[in-house]
């Protein structure tokens, strides 16, 4: 048996007490001590700066029912101190020594360190020094609030569980969730299922993750997204600074910018809300919105970039494809203004539209809001477009220094050829074919209908030559830079990210 000690002050004389027992309350000071018969077998009233202990934990009030050393039920300004970081206030408590559990109501507080937890009804464990509410709670801890239906703090790795409805809320931003979970040492919120993070600037979702309070870091998973004013990310996986302004996103990435009608998918994503950029690689896909049709561009690496509210740019580096209905590309790099629809194709840059291919050196295209309106081809330039109706083997070609190209309903409709113009084309009288023309000149315009070459205009000294059409060879019916590459065109939207 364990023995200890009540002393009892009363209004005559001091009065110890000493009794051995197992695991009891031990009653350290009263200012009076009187019997209940009425209350049980061994019920005391404790009167006046009453102090009880049990297991390390200090209980003061105003009186108390002791009932078997084993129970207490205690009134008027409550508190409840375990070791020198854990402090309790309340109006009213019910304690079993048997279960350890400590049960306060009425303006409860729990205190430790720079923790404040208050509710109206607070269970607490003195042997595990766990506290926890069932019926609505706050805790401050510096610049954070947090509240909940229900709660659980864990003293001993510093942890706090949130049950429904629960609100943190930061200067900075308000978080809104089921159930969190948050540390008061490391600052750190951890989310289980449904939670919204809103502040000025974003808004986030997520089923799952963490979130450091002092640091502003956070990782956020299962259908997690972070939603501007002009852009959404999206990701399996998103790592955001909030101080920086940094978001990085893996597996099913996503950037939606509303603003531009655009959007870029890939396997992984950074992005810097600072200029508003953006790094997507593997499986990366860039989307934009041209009236009723939608251009996709494809890349290992795609750069988006806007560096002011007017100037936007993507960049895309090796093995581009584009792909629109009436319109399809592949290159090493390109450039896309999108403020201005101007696409800048590098290294090795083919386009395809309707039965036409154009290749060059690089390759200017300009995209208006419903179409593409114009090219330009700069070096070892040439145009090649075959022939309806006729074999394979058949095309008509302009080749030049430099050629426009101007669109009208998705199709070419005109083009200029400036320096070293030369143009193989079969002519067509009424319904059929009669020959070939090959002129060389300086420069040239070729105006088209919906059945190829109309009519051409030569300028400065054109040679021209006429053959039969029974009379030629295919194979030299081809100009210097003639290159037929249909078998690497992108023929439908998911050919784009066939490597």
């Amino acid at each position: 048996m364990v023995a200890f000690s009540i002393s009892c002050f009363s209004q005559s004389k001091t009065k110890q007490i000493e009794y051995k027992s197992g695991k009891l309350i031990n009653i350290r000071h009263a200012k009076r001590l009187a019997y209940d018969q009425t209350l049980g077998v061994d019920a005391r009233r404790l009167i006046g700066d009453v102090e009880c202990e049990h297991q390390g934990a200090v209980m003061r009030c105003d009186s108390a029912y002791l009932f078997s050393d084993k129970k207490l039920i205690a009134y008027g300004h409550i508190s409840i101190i375990k070791g020198d970081s854990i402090f309790l206030y309340g109006d009213s408590l019910k304690y079993d020594a048997t279960t350890k559990l400590a049960n306060m109501k009425g303006n409860v507080r729990c205190i430790e360190k720079d923790m404040t937890l208050t509710t109206n009804t607070l269970i607490y464990d003195i042997g595990t020094s766990v506290a926890s509410y069932y019926n609505g709670g706050k805790i401050v801890n510096k610049e954070n609030t947090l509240t909940s239906k229900n709660g659980h703090y864990y003293s001993a790795t510093k942890d706090i569980t949130f049950h429904y409805d629960v609100v943190l809320t930061n200067p900075e931003y308000k978080m809104r969730g089921d159930t969190l979970r948050y540390n008061t040492i490391n600052k750190t919120s951890y989310f289980i299922g449904p939670t919204i993070i809103t502040s000025k600037t974003n808004y986030i979702y997520c089923e799952n993750g963490w979130y450091d309070t002092e640091r502003e870091i956070s990782r956020f998973s299962k259908n997690a997204i972070i939603v501007t004013k002009d852009q959404k990310l999206l990701g399996d996986s998103i790592f955001y600074d909030r101080k920086k302004g940094y978001g990085k996103a893996t597996k099913n990435v996503q950037i939606i910018d509303t603003t531009n009608k655009s959007f870029i998918v890939g396997d992984f994503a950074e992005h810097f809300e600072k200029g508003n950029k953006a790094i997507v690689t593997g499986h990366a896909i860039y989307g934009r919105r041209i009236e009723k049709d939608t251009l996709f561009m494809s890349a290992d690496t795609l750069f988006y970039d806007e560096p002011d509210s007017t100037h936007s740019f993507v960049k895309a580096y090796q093995h581009v494809k584009i792909f629109k209905t009436d319109l399809q590309g592949i290159c090493d790099s390109l450039t896309y203004y999108i403020h201005d629809s101007l696409m800048t194709m590098y290294n090795s840059p083919v386009l395809w539209t309707n039965n036409g291919q154009v290749t060059a050196k690089l390759i200017k295209l300009t995209a208006g809001q419903t179409s593409i309106k114009y090219f330009e081809l700069l070096t070892n330039a040439i145009v090649i477009q075959k022939v309806d109706s006729l074999d394979e083997e058949k095309f008509n070609q302009i080749e030049g220094k430099r050629i426009e190209g101007f669109f009208a309903n998705d199709s070419i409709r005109k083009l200029n050829v400036i320096g070293n113009a030369q143009i193989i084309y079969y002519v067509k009288q009424k319904k059929s074919y009669k020959g070939v023309n090959k002129t060389v000149c300086s420069d040239l315009t070729a105006w088209f209908n919906s059945a190829g070459i109309d009519r051409v205009t030569f300028r400065n000294k054109p040679e021209s030559t006429i053959f039969p059409l029974s009379k030629i060879i295919d194979n030299e019916m081809r100009l210097k830079y003639f290159v037929w590459l249909e078998n690497k065109r992108p023929k439908i939207k998911n050919d784009i990210l066939i490597r």
